[in-house]
């Protein structure tokens, strides 16, 4: 969350005539706040701001460097420099040239790809401007190792992509005690990663393996280049009623949702994008360009997998857990849509409950539900 900062108040020092043209003035724009996410192929660094700017940009290999000068801006963050810890920026600093200009220097460890894009309030998120600095060759070697694992898997063997949900700019849904969606997640995907890895039979792989946000058709898209045969994305469910609690699967539908609930969770997975950072507007309904997609899965029998799969989660989550919901809800998921892949979303519980929000932050609640998962996962591959 930003920093708030005091409303800025004009005084006018001189009586101007009834009929005198006013000249207007474009509003200055603050910096309030600065932060960086470091993923496994680039940073990506956010700049919060109370206008949207107009900005320039340059860069030079030796030593590497990106350089952008903001103009109309002025400082309210007490940050000027910033230590980045990852493998591809050092330092973020800051200098206010005067004239309403600031320049903001990246000092690279290696040349980088930039991707620089100004983004409008969304919810509570203020004017962004994001700055992507990018290790192309990284990110293509790490597409490469993902297709290579269709070639190199012992026969028989299964391959399950897990999906922390939200991430980085996207913190998900938050309890009462402000204990964040994409920090349980992340944890209890990676211990369900842990105890997959085990059988001999299964490989598995998580989409993210940290704090740092993945477009929702991304994390298909990975599931589809290691060519999955079962995906899972994690999430826990948010309700304005805070007795709301209880563990729910979803599968997507090729229709309308099976019911106006599971209308609305789709709807504010799908905006994930805007919250994470994506320039690309939300899809939310079923009349779209991956509409091609959604028919191959129709044509693959897909659908019916999914849904056998998500019986099966439901039966052994209940050992675990409450259940909202005895049978699994359907709607248009974004990122259950990997093609020809059976797919499943997971609310685990509500973090929005306090006795739900308690049993997520515990340790061994989380090893209870990747158990579960994981069992339920054996029992399909091996029915």
């Amino acid at each position: 969350m930003g920093t708030k900062f005091p409303k800025i108040i004009l005084l006018s020092f001189f009586l101007i005539p009834i009929l005198t043209l006013q000249p207007t003035f474009a509003p200055a724009a603050l910096i309030t706040d600065v932060r960086s996410w470091s993923a496994t192929d680039h940073t990506r660094v956010v700049i919060d701001l109370t206008e949207p700017v107009q900005y320039e940009s340059t860069s030079q290999e030796n030593p590497p460097q990106f350089q952008l000068e903001l103009k109309g801006v002025y400082f309210y963050t007490p940050k000027r420099e910033l230590e980045v810890k990852d493998p591809f920026l050092s330092t973020i600093s800051l200098t206010d040239l005067g004239d309403g200009r600031v320049r903001i220097i990246f000092q690279q460890k290696k040349t980088l790809n930039t991707n620089v894009f100004l983004l409008k309030p969304y919810q509570d998120k203020p004017h962004r401007l994001v700055i992507d600095l990018i290790d192309v060759s990284l990110e293509k070697k790490e597409i490469e190792e993902r297709q290579k694992q269709k070639e190199i898997r012992p026969k028989g063997t299964k391959i399950v992509v897990i999906d922390p949900g939200h991430g980085g700019e996207d913190p998900g849904a938050i309890g009462p005690k402000k204990t964040m969606e994409k920090d349980i997640v992340l944890k209890v995907g990676a211990k369900l990663l842990q105890l997959l890895n085990r059988d001999k039979e299964i490989q598995a792989f998580l989409t993210r393996k940290g704090d740092y946000f993945i477009p929702l058709g991304g994390r298909s898209k990975m599931a589809t280049d290691y060519g999955a045969d079962l995906f899972i994305s994690l999430h826990t469910d948010a309700s304005f009623n805070p007795q709301a609690r209880g563990s729910s699967v979803y599968c997507l539908s090729l229709a309308g949702a099976t019911d106006q609930a599971a209308k609305i969770l789709a709807d504010k997975e799908n905006l994930s994008n805007f919250l994470g950072g994506v320039t690309s507007k939300p899809i939310t309904n079923g009349k779209d360009k991956v509409e091609p997609i959604l028919v191959d899965l129709a044509q693959n029998d897909t659908m019916r997998e999914s849904f056998v799969f998500a019986e099966t989660v439901l039966q052994d989550l209940k050992a675990v857990n409450l259940l909202k919901y005895s049978s699994y809800r359907q709607a248009n998921f974004i990122v259950l849509r990997a093609p020809r892949i059976p797919s499943v979303l997971i609310e685990m519980a509500y973090i929005t409950n306090k006795e739900d929000e308690r049993l997520l932050k515990s340790s061994d609640f989380q090893e209870k539900i990747a158990k579960a998962l994981a069992v339920s996962i054996k029992k399909y591959f091996r029915p």
